[in-house]
């Protein structure tokens, strides 16, 4: 075996490790579970950092920890870049790195390690510092999306998105013409509060969304009457997602359960998402996620012809 072998061979166990295919066994769950328990100490340590009384009793001790977990996080980060192509040749390695990098997560996980490297550049600026430590808790987005409750809840939003977008534009309808009234209504008792419409706009969000701080609300009698008005047509309005969210999970549900009818089946599906997901994130081309995609359906028709 020579060295690109022996040096490929080496990225296609990284590459499984970090991407945690189906199946992959003991080695592949400890090295997630690891991750995911990075992730979550980040997580708490960074949160817990922000309360003064303990900033200031553990400060050397929390600043250890989440360098520690930034350390492990570039690690992963250059693991990922450097496994995630076996190209012949420098230029389409590169020109594979940098498309893998400019996937969403990958760009997650860039802001996550910022901190790591911002003393070099600002030493001084601490306040700044810990913003972007904060920055780090995006990390759990690269874990949330494995979860299928949310693999579903992309599906259905994909599926009612045209419903979802005449429902934003009937949202601001409603804000722009309730706040509009608003300001003629309210303008000559309250010149300071609805002082003009985007002012007004304020308080028609907050109202909508029966939200309510109390900052700024009608005085006149016309005004609390058409602000009832409004707070029963934010309520329903509001309450339209719920039950479009709800028929659709139900309806995908039911396409599951139909479509998946055995194990083999369901495990077939699982495969295709999969190999969806690489290729969306550039890990394979199209002409392989095809190959990819035929032999997959032809391993679930070759078992269901073995079952009957």
């Amino acid at each position: 075996m020579n060295d690109a072998s022996r040096r490929n061979r080496v990225k296609t166990i990284v590459r499984a490790l970090l991407e945690n295919p189906p199946g992959g066994g003991r080695a592949v769950l400890f090295t997630q579970a690891f991750l995911a328990l990075v992730v979550i100490v980040n997580t708490i340590t960074v949160v817990i950092f922000t309360v003064p009384s303990v900033q200031e009793s553990f400060s050397f001790i929390l600043t250890l920890i989440i360098t520690f977990c930034l350390l492990v996080f570039t690690i992963e980060y250059f693991l990922r870049i450097w496994s995630c192509t076996q190209a012949p040749t420098w230029r389409e390695r590169l020109s594979e790195r940098l498309h893998y990098a400019a996937s969403v997560y990958l760009i997650i996980d860039l802001v996550a390690i910022i901190p790591l490297f911002f003393p070099i550049f600002f030493p001084t600026d601490f306040a700044l510092l810990r913003g972007f430590r904060l920055l780090s808790i995006f990390k759990l987005v690269r874990y949330a999306r494995r979860s299928t409750s949310l693999a579903l809840l992309r599906r259905v939003v994909v599926k009612k998105k045209e419903i979802f977008t005449i429902m934003i534009f009937f949202l601001i309808f409603v804000i722009l013409f309730s706040s509009t009234i608003m300001y003629l209504v309210e303008n000559h008792a309250q010149p300071d509060k609805f002082s003009s419409i985007p002012a007004a706009i304020w308080w028609a969000m907050m109202t909508v969304t029966t939200v309510g701080y109390g900052d700024i609300y009608p005085v006149t009698a016309l005004g609390q009457t058409i602000a009832s008005i409004i707070t029963l047509a934010g309520v329903l309005l509001l309450a339209l997602p719920s039950a479009i969210l709800a028929s659709g999970f139900i309806e995908e549900r039911q396409k599951d359960r139909e479509a998946g009818g055995g194990t083999e089946q369901g495990t077939t599906l699982s495969l295709l998402e999969r190999a969806a997901d690489l290729r969306e994130k550039g890990l394979i081309s199209d002409e392989e996620y095809r190959e990819l995609k035929s032999r997959i359906l032809a391993g679930g028709s070759a078992g269901e012809e073995e079952k009957g």
